[in-house]
């Protein structure tokens, strides 16, 4: 858990321009971690993860599974955002693209960005309203 916390501080630092809300709810379980706010003010839902990048879909927990499959349907700024430990690394995944229900599977992350290089590139996909 405390990787995580970290994962969280560092999007504080790397994005702080979407001032980043962590969120703990006990009423919805599988809420995501975080809302960003983009430069259009529009809401990203992001759950953080860390784990190794073929295990990410089994790393979350079932209820987790659960709220991305139901909501990645109908909207679209539902996101996992990954730290590999191993590859160090930061992925971003758009949940609709990924498939939660089977835990096998893999998928293309929509950015990778190397440990102590610019999230440039995750701050377009996070500003890119779809």
């Amino acid at each position: 858990m405390s990787n995580e916390r970290n994962l969280y501080k560092m999007v504080r630092e790397k994005l702080k321009d979407f001032n980043p809300i962590r969120i703990e709810t006990s009423t919805i379980n599988g809420f995501p971690d975080l809302i960003l706010f983009n430069k259009n003010r529009r809401a990203s839902f992001i759950e953080c993860k860390v784990c190794e990048r073929d295990k990410l879909i089994q790393s979350l927990r079932p209820h987790q599974k659960s709220f991305h499959h139901k909501f990645s349907s109908i909207f679209d700024n539902l996101f996992i955002l990954q730290r590999s430990l191993k590859e160090r690394s930061f992925s971003l995944y758009r949940s609709r693209s990924m498939n939660f229900l089977e835990p096998k599977t893999t998928s293309e992350p929509l950015a990778t960005v190397p440990l102590g290089e610019t999230w440039q590139p995750i701050r377009e996909i996070l500003n890119n309203d779809h």
